[in-house]
């Protein structure tokens, strides 16, 4: 048959060496094996029967007889050729020809040779067969080499002419085979192949043929082998075929042989077939050279293809090629191609047959047994893909598996790997898949796949056992004494055998049980997805979906067996299957085992992917919870146990959350003893030694949070995952178990102190422990929020002042803008603007150098706004069984109640803040501490903690010991000395536990962070503040060097705002200063004129700088514009840069505020002595040099004229001053100074009424002169007009100008009184003067939220409030009735009670406050307009002060409004249920303290000192937010109007209007030369229309005269709410 030409597809083996084949060939192997004895035939039933060819009938051949019977036959075919001559050649022929004879000497002959040889090549020479003859001795076997070289000669020229007779090629053959033993075999070859053809004419030679191939073949291969030995050795380097003649001639010869076997093969009978076929697979076994085996090939290609293949030695043959094609891979095609013809010849079933049952008895020599099964598994895998196509057969499975079996009986590991690999090829063809799904039985293939799975890990166990005892002995050796050389021959043995790696076809052979299960390991093997193994248990996996549930359970139960060398997908698909068939519940017998494999080799191993690992464990708890209520107890602790102990050696914290998870939900609803020992068991592994990973491996601790997934950073440390369960514990036991929060306790408390803890975890539990709170019955509660954030705005912990990390680099960029994907409640409410909260200063000062100071930046571990603060969300119910306090009567408590000892708590802050450890729990002590401290309940047992704390945080400030902050947080000391003054501020309230020294000490640490660190400045004076209502005595003691100090830094730009807004709070507290002198009183007045000469000068400096700049608008405070410059974010820049361009006209009021309050706090005897001193500070000069008097100056002026002579600025007029009897009154009205002056004078009797219109009020004189009677003897007026009327009632005795100049004239004024007409402009100018208030008037909402409440139209329909509500409003103001009031209700209705009957208001010198209170306005449930009737007024007020008794954290937005720019939210220290405060020793809360803190809206900058949460006693809190209240509305006025006006005092407004009377009226502000008689410059009197001459003055409230169409002037000037 011809041989197909067909592209076989293969699978080529990657272990197959390219070098060896068996370890015959020593070039590859350097071993040697014995010659192969010949197999003995077998039957030839496979093979059909042949015809015997020639050489079984022929003679002994001529070569092996005699040589006188060769001599003899030559001699008579000589004499017969003789008879006729030789024919066709020249004349000389014969004469050459007699030469060749054997009586000439050889080199006669030879020249003689070479002649004719030349004469053969020319001529058509024939009959040489006489020729031949006379020179036919030279190949005698006796011959020298050189005699038979020119034999051979000869004897070439002969066999080269054309037509040669069949006797003359039996001749010339037979010649050729003559001399088997000399050197020139090439010669004898070339003569035969020549003779032949090649060996497609061998007639005549037919019966020699054979017999001179086949042994020519041992000889030739012996000579070339050790040729080729010898090449090498003297070439030891080279590792190809060393080219040598014996090599050539024996490719010659398999060339030969070749070529008669495709041409002549009949030639060949079946026994000559056998032998040479024998000799070849002999030669492939023992050579040393590919070529060899090349060759061999092509001849079996040949024999395959135009012969046969004996069947008795079809076995070894296709052994033998198998081996070539395993090993062999520059041969692996050419082998195939001749197997897959032998597979498609009429034996390749037989072929078939015979390689499996190589697999099933073993190979035809034992010896080589593993080698020649991993070739037939190479061949049957390429089988197997052709899947019988390309004229293949095809390999059954059903036989193949059980062959595959038996050839593992015997343990070998690269056996079991190649039989693996052909069961994955049998796994990877659909064809096969479905041959293997329709076999009912599957347990060959999974025994083949448990021996072979089983034998790996009994090895992988040995090597990692000798490994350990190697390891061991290593270590043992090093510390043994130098003399001890050598080891015991058992474990050096062992260690021998350990480190001895076998090449993979080695035969090494076990007597091990082909069944055999291995032993118990005590270490899983490590999964390797490119495993075998691995892959095959993989491919199973996929096609275990289309099986029967049978089928399937049996691949599963595999996978169970082995599923620590599961892929991570078939392990998944293993545990799913297992949970949805349910054969992890008691219905399966064996469901306890199974779990605790899939622990062993899931959950245990760490190389998983954490999802399976989670999945797995997942599984498990569902497991646990659905056999929780039928199993008995103990099996299902087993089953806890069994995830319980992963606990403590698990590392991924993804994995241990799932754990600890687990554990949580058992302790939570375990008995006590239960809840122990699992609170134990996570105690230990939080307690375990941290591992410190290896130098290479070990990430450094700046390493950014984005090479982590979100969830571990989240989770962070297994330590914070473990805290965390402790936490969650804790929240959920807090309401039901004093005995369990005993245990937790102390362990929350252990894991915070201590260092070996990691920062995460200690801050978990901080977040806890911080948020522990109690109510007013001290029952514990933890609260959800930590109240934390505003001062944690001091160390850049906020998403508006955080520091940004650039990972490219590692360094830090500071971020002042808002997170954009992060929104907190600070942004609903307000970006941070002036208040000393405000960190843009200082981050803009150190934006610069920060990548100077930046070397490793560690992002922080908690932020505001962050994750979560506890894991859980706690109960707002406060513990009935957990107390902060319990009186000492009712002690011995029982276990189900607990006194927590709060003490030991604050003892582990002290030595938290004594120590400074970790940069991460410090700060968030410092940020945390003083929210905790403000709830009194909580730490009512700790007074001498308290005390300590005190004095600890007073020392460290003073000293400057605490801790300082890291460089690489760009934050400075005085950051935390914010923080620590912050403590300090709440730990005010707690005085009445202190002595008067300790409140001393207090007030002078405050005093040394006013000026010590500049940061700390706005924070002691908003401390010092509380002070004031806390401590007055203490405060009073410093409060020369309080001043002192102030006086220092009132000009700095961050501090300006607060010192004078503190200098005008002491003001209205004349107890702190009453001791003062004169030079302490012009101490604070110098405060406030320092502050203005330095506001002066930068206007002046702006004004030379930029002339064209308006210069109303450039009084800009250089300061504040620094402070809100600074911030990058373009959107709230322009929002801050209009709080900067206000803030100063704001602190420009309000420095001329403190000299106005302190003006009138002085002694009435004492204000004359100041008025000149303050009247030359008023003065400045300008850039002109002129000498100039603000606004503000003139009316403080005219305020200090007012009051220094008298504390009663209040008088009224006498409508019925005079009596018709006083006669007609007339009245007139002159501009004097910067006053009105209008007299109303009856002009019979002079009784007068004047009426003095000044800015800072209106006073009312009444005067009557007493008018003696004419004498006797005077004449009466009887010249002039007035003559006629002089006795009569109408006549004009007095006119008001006498009384003006009675008063007015001997003043000399240099400004002379401008008098006024009497006309209708005048006296509407006159009535609008009338209608600007004398004082300030402001409204403020006051909103109570009662318990549990959030909705705004709920709580603007409360009725009433709690007792201690009601108290603060009676200590806020004064309870006024609404009706007919004379003053300005702030838009409450004054005519018909629609907004209630009363009200509280208050009022001093300056302002007044109408307070809007929703509680005391009418409220109708039924009525739909009661809700807006209140909103009306609640939404319009700038300033609303919360009582927020609700229990929950207020929210600025509960009510939404245009013009609601701050709230005070009032809260109490502890949560009280409204029954609980009634029943309260102390009912009206004048001694229970409160949160006080100011919450403003988005972009409002914070300006008030409560911005932070401060505590105040009941009994000052309505003082101290009646001071807030004022501030921030005169603020939010000044605010509100800032994109189109100017906010001017009542006061200024007053002096405005009479400063256009004057320009009106021919006068203006420069001083004239006082006139020498004011007579000149009088005008006529005039009596007043009859109509108006009796009319009473009636007040009117700002919107009755808005309603009547005042001018906007007089509008704008009684509605603004600026003192100045």
């Amino acid at each position: 048959m011809s041989p197909s030409s067909g592209n076989v597809p293969h699978t080529p083996d990657r272990r197959a060496s390219s070098s060896t084949l068996f370890g015959a060939f020593r070039s590859l192997t350097a071993g040697r094996l014995r010659s192969p004895t010949p197999p003995t035939p077998g039957s030839p039933a496979t093979t059909p029967t042949r015809t015997p060819s020639l050489a079984a009938l022929r003679p002994e051949p001529v070569a092996s007889g005699p040589l006188d019977a060769i001599v003899n036959r030559t001699a008579q075919q000589v004499a017969q050729n003789n008879e006729s001559g030789v024919h066709g050649g020249p004349p000389e022929l014969h004469g050459l020809v007699a030469q060749l004879h054997s009586s000439h000497s050889l080199q006669q002959r030879a020249l003689a040779i070479d002649k004719i040889t030349s004469i053969l090549e020319t001529y058509p020479v024939r009959n040489v067969l006489g020729l031949w003859a006379v020179a036919s001795d030279l190949l005698l076997p006796e011959q020298p080499d050189e005699a038979a070289a020119a034999g051979y000669k000869l004897l070439k020229g002969c066999v080269s002419l054309p037509d040669l007779t069949p006797v003359e090629r039996n001749v010339f053959f037979s010649a050729a085979s003559l001399r088997k033993a000399d050197s020139s075999f090439h010669l004898r070859l070339d003569i035969v192949s020549t003779l032949t053809d090649g060996g497609k004419n061998i007639e005549a030679c037919e019966s020699s043929l054979a017999t001179f191939v086949l042994s020519s073949l041992d000889v030739r291969f012996k000579e070339s082998r050790h040729a080729y030995k010898a090449a090498r050795k003297a070439n030891p380097k080279k590792k190809i075929d060393l080219p040598t003649k014996e090599g050539e001639d024996l490719a010659r010869l398999f060339h030969y042989t070749t070529e008669i076997s495709r041409f002549n093969s009949k030639i060949f009978s079946e026994d000559d077939l056998e032998q040479l076929l024998i000799k070849t697979m002999a030669i492939c076994q023992e050579t040393e050279q590919h070529s060899d085996i090349q060759n061999a090939i092509k001849l079996f290609d040949v024999v395959v293809t135009y012969i046969y293949v004996p069947s008795q030695i079809l076995k070894p043959f296709l052994e033998v090629l198998c081996i070539i094609h395993r090993q062999l891979g520059n041969l692996q095609e050419q082998a195939w191609s001749t197997l897959s013809n032998l597979f498609k010849s009429h034996v390749g079933q037989a072929a078939v047959s015979a390689l499996l049952d190589t697999l099933h008895h073993g190979p035809y020599r034992k010896s080589r047994q593993f080698p020649v099964y991993r070739g037939v598994i190479q061949i049957l895998q390429r089988l197997l893909l052709e899947d019988g196509r390309n004229g293949l057969p095809a390999v059954s499975v059903s036989l193949l598996l059980p062959a595959l079996k038996s050839s593992i009986h015997g343990e070998h590991e690269s056996q079991e790997e190649f039989v693996v690999d052909l069961v994955h090829t049998i796994l990877a063809e659909e064809r096969m898949r479905e041959l293997l799904r329709n076999e009912t039985d599957w347990n060959v293939l999974i025994d083949i796949i448990y021996i072979c799975v089983g034998r790996d890990d009994s090895r992988r166990a040995h090597a990692a056992a000798e490994k350990g005892a190697a390891d061991k002995l290593t270590t043992e050796k090093a510390t043994s004494a130098a003399g001890r050389s050598s080891l015991p021959d058992a474990i050096g043995t062992a260690v021998s055998a350990a480190s001895t790696t076998g090449e993979p076809d080695g035969d090494v052979t076990s007597n091990a049980d082909a069944s055999a299960i291995p032993p118990a390991r005590t270490e899983l093997p490590r999964r390797n997805s490119q495993d075998s193994i691995s892959k095959l248990l993989t491919k199973l996996d996929e096609i275990s979906d289309n099986l029967d549930i049978v089928q399937k359970a049996a691949i599963v139960e595999l996978f169970l067996r082995f599923a620590y060398r599961l892929s991570d997908s078939t392990a998944e698909n293993m545990i799913r299957f297992y949970a949805e068939e349910r054969y992890l519940q008691p219905s399966n017998p064996d469901w306890l085992e199974t779990c605790r494999t899939m622990v062993a080799s899931i959950v245990k191993d760490e190389t998983r992917p954490r999802l399976l690992r989670i999945l797995c464990v997942q599984t498990l708890r569902e497991t646990y919870e659905t056999v929780a209520c039928l199993c008995a107890s103990d099996t299902i602790l087993q089953l806890a146990t069994l995830l319980l102990n992963n606990i403590e050696a698990e590392e991924d914290v993804q994995v241990l959350n799932e754990l600890v998870d687990f554990a949580v939900d058992i302790a939570d609803q375990a008995s006590d003893p239960g809840f122990v020992n699992i609170t134990t068991l996570l105690k230990r592994r939080i307690d375990r030694p941290r591992v410190s990973p290896p130098p290479a491996a070990k990430s450094p601790s700046w390493t950014t949070p984005t090479l982590q997934s979100n969830t571990d950073k989240q989770l962070g440390t297994p330590c914070n995952v473990i805290a965390t369960a402790f936490v969650r514990l804790f929240t959920r036991s807090v309401t039901t178990s004093a005995r369990r929060i005993r245990i937790l306790y102390e362990i929350l408390r252990h894991i915070a102190r201590s260092d070996a803890v990691d920062s995460d975890a200690r801050l978990t539990t901080l977040k806890l422990l911080f948020r522990l709170r109690a109510d007013f019955k001290h029952g514990l509660i933890v609260s959800a929020s930590s109240e934390g954030e505003r001062i944690a705005a001091v160390l850049w912990r906020t998403a508006e002042t955080a520091i940004v990390y650039d990972e490219t680099n590692g360094s830090a960029l500071v971020d002042t803008g808002k997170h954009e994907d992060h929104v907190s409640w600070r942004d609903q409410r307000k970006v941070s603007g002036s208040s000393p909260h405000s960190s843009l200063n200082r981050q803009t000062g150190r934006q610069t150098n920060a990548a100077g100071r930046v070397s490793k930046p560690v992002p922080p571990l908690w932020m505001y706004p962050g994750p979560k603060g506890l894991p859980e969300e706690p109960s707002s119910e406060p513990s009935g069984v957990v107390f902060s306090h319990i009186d000492a009567e009712e002690y011995p408590l029982s276990d189900d109640v607990l006194d927590l000892e709060v003490t030991l708590w604050l003892e582990l802050i002290i030595s938290l803040l004594q120590k400074a450890p970790d940069w991460e729990v410090y700060s968030y002590v410092l940020v945390h501490l003083g929210p905790q401290l403000s709830n009194q309940s909580l730490v009512r047992s700790c007074v001498p903690q308290l005390k300590m704390l005190r004095s600890v945080i007073c020392e460290q400030i003073r000293n400057s010991t605490f801790h300082e902050p890291p460089g690489y947080t760009l934050l400075k000391k005085a950051d935390v000395a914010v923080c620590l003054f912050h403590v300090l501020t709440v730990l005010i309230s707690y005085h009445d536990h202190y002595e008067k020294s300790e409140e001393d000490d207090l007030v002078k640490t405050f005093l040394h962070g006013i000026a010590f660190w500049d940061r700390t400045s706005n924070w002691c004076i908003h401390a010092l503040t509380v002070c004031c209502h806390e401590t007055p005595l203490s405060v009073g003691k410093s409060l020369d060097n309080i001043v002192q100090k102030m006086s220092t830094i009132v000009t700095k730009p961050s501090t300006a705002i607060h010192i004078l807004e503190f200098l005008t709070s002491v003001a209205r507290m004349p107890e702190l200063y009453k001791n003062f002198r004169e030079p302490e009183f012009k101490m604070v007045f110098g405060v406030s004129f320092r502050y203005l000469q330095h506001i002066r000068d930068q206007r002046d400096r702006a004004a030379v700088s930029s002339s064209s700049q308006n210069n109303h608008r450039s009084l800009k405070h250089s300061g504040a514009s620094r402070d809100f410059s600074a911030s990058p974010d373009p959107n709230a820049s322009k929002t801050i840069k209009s709080a900067a361009d206000d803030l100063p006209q704001y602190l420009y009021s309000l420095a001329y505020h403190v000299i106005t309050f302190w003006f009138m706090g002085l002694r009435m005897e004492d204000r004359p002595k100041h008025i000149p001193w303050i009247t030359k500070n008023l003065y400045y000069t300008d850039s002109t040099g002129r000498q100039i008097m603000e606004e503000q100056g003139q009316v403080i002026l005219d305020m200090m004229s007012m009051v220094a002579y008298s504390d009663r600025d209040e008088t009224i007029r006498d409508d019925h001053f005079a009596t018709p009897g006083d006669g007609e009154v007339w009245k007139k009205t002159w501009i004097v100074g910067h006053s009105l002056v209008t007299i109303e004078t009856a002009t019979t009797t002079g009784v007068s009424m004047t009426t003095s219109r000044r800015p800072c009020g209106t006073r009312y004189l009444y005067t009557r002169p007493l008018l003696a009677p004419p004498p006797r003897h005077q004449a009466p007026l009887t010249v002039g007009p007035t003559s006629e009327g002089f006795s009569t009632s109408s006549y004009v005795d007095i006119m008001p100008d006498d009384i003006f100049q009675t008063y007015y004239a001997p003043l000399n004024l240099s400004d002379p009184p401008i008098p006024l007409p009497d006309d209708d402009m005048t006296r509407r100018a006159i009535a609008a003067f009338d209608h600007n208030a004398t004082v300030d008037s402001h409204k403020v909402g006051v909103i109570y939220i009662g318990e549990g409440q959030t909705n705004e139209r709920e709580i603007l329909m409360n009725t009433l409030g709690s007792e201690p509500y009601s108290s603060f409003l009676q200590d806020l103001g004064t309870l006024v009735r609404l009706k007919d009031a004379k003053f300005n209700t702030g838009g409450l209705d004054f005519r018909n009670d629609q907004d209630g009957k009363y009200t509280f208001c208050w009022r001093d010198r300056c302002m007044e406050l109408i307070f809007h209170i929703p509680t005391m306005m009418p409220t109708d449930p039924d009525d739909d307009m009661t809700y807006p009737n209140k909103k009306r007024h609640i939404g319009n007020d700038y300033v609303n002060i919360i009582w927020n008794d609700s229990g929950l954290p207020y929210n600025f937005d509960t009510f939404p409004s245009a013009f609601n720019y701050v709230h005070i939210v009032i809260t109490p220290e502890s949560k009280a249920s409204f029954v609980d405060g009634r029943l309260a020793p102390d009912p009206d809360g004048k001694n229970r303290y409160y949160k006080i803190q100011v919450v403003s809206r988005p972009g409002f900058p914070d300006i008030s000192p409560a911005v932070e949460s401060k505590i105040i006693c009941g009994k000052y809190l309505a003082a101290y937010c009646r001071l807030i209240a004022i501030n921030a509305n005169v603020f939010s006025q000044v605010w509100s109007i800032r994109e189109g006006g100017e906010s001017v005092s009542s006061w200024r407004n007053r002096l405005r209007e009479i400063k256009r009377l004057r320009e009106r009226y021919g006068a203006n502000d420069t001083p004239a030369p006082s006139p020498s008689s004011p007579v000149h410059h009088q005008g006529l009197s005039s009596p007043p229309p009859r109509e108006n001459g009796n009319k009473p003055f009636n007040r009117t409230s700002v919107a009755t005269f808005i309603s009547e169409g005042t001018s906007r002037s007089s509008i704008t000037s009684s509605s603004q709410d600026v003192a100045l």
